[in-house]
């Protein structure tokens, strides 16, 4: 157990409970994101602005990032991410939640990396907003890392090798654009009215990267959902 967790239930101290239990409690451990890759970096930004969130507490700090993906379809896309944060030194949990795959982390590092590259804000109504903080400076292996998450967040990758990115905000549809715009990928927009069985009554914004370009920059976008038709193809 962790030393959190045993305070919790004896309801004693964090530190009385390191003191008397420290050579024998799992310990948290840190991010080193010197470790990863500038792809991988980017990947997690990306992943993020699709599908993360954060729980920093109201009264007590707490540092938990989560990402929410589909439990049927994305067990390869959370197997990645757990890997990234391995590689990082970092533990991850990932367990089921009403027909979500949650990867859950702990971790400060995590928190104050994020925030530095997306604006996150939560609203009265508990709605998020999120925003890519684009930087010059980004490495093309880095933006091509964020434009990896963004896809198999929320992104469709068609047979043909088409990909759609579907979002209702307006900030992360400016963000995506920009992106593309950084790396000369081409895309074409247009809107969608929310159907009878939409979770959001939102006009949904679909951002189509036609097939062309994504063959031509596919062995640059570390994405998942693109690698499981690239190796069917291969097959």
């Amino acid at each position: 157990m962790s030393i959190r967790d045993i305070s919790d239930v004896l309801h004693i101290g964090k530190t009385t409970v390191y003191y008397h239990a420290r050579d024998y409690c799992r310990k948290m451990t840190k991010l080193d994101s010197k470790l990863l890759g500038e792809s991988e970096k980017g990947y997690i930004i990306g992943l993020f602005l699709g599908d993360g969130s954060l729980n920093r507490g109201a009264k007590i700090p707490r540092y938990i990032v989560r990402f929410a993906l589909d439990e049927q379809r994305d067990q390869d896309i959370a197997e990645k991410v757990v890997h990234i944060f391995e590689k990082a030194h970092k533990k991850s949990s990932v367990f089921n939640r009403e027909k979500v795959k949650l990867v859950k982390v702990c971790s400060k590092e995590l928190v104050q990396y994020i925030q530095a590259h997306i604006e996150y804000t939560v609203k009265d109504n508990n709605q998020k907003e999120k925003k890519l903080i684009l930087d010059k400076s980004w490495s093309l292996a880095f933006q091509y890392g964020v434009l990896a998450g963004i896809i198999d967040s929320d992104g469709h990758v068609h047979k043909h090798l088409g990909v759609e990115i579907k979002t209702t905000s307006i900030l992360i549809l400016k963000s995506v654009l920009a992106l593309l715009n950084n790396l000369g990928i081409v895309a074409k927009l247009r809107k969608a009215k929310p159907t009878k069985n939409s979770y959001s009554k939102k006009t949904c914004y679909v951002i189509y990267i036609p097939s062309l370009q994504t063959k031509t920059s596919r062995d640059d976008i570390p994405s998942v959902k693109i690698m499981r038709f690239s190796e069917k193809h291969a097959k």
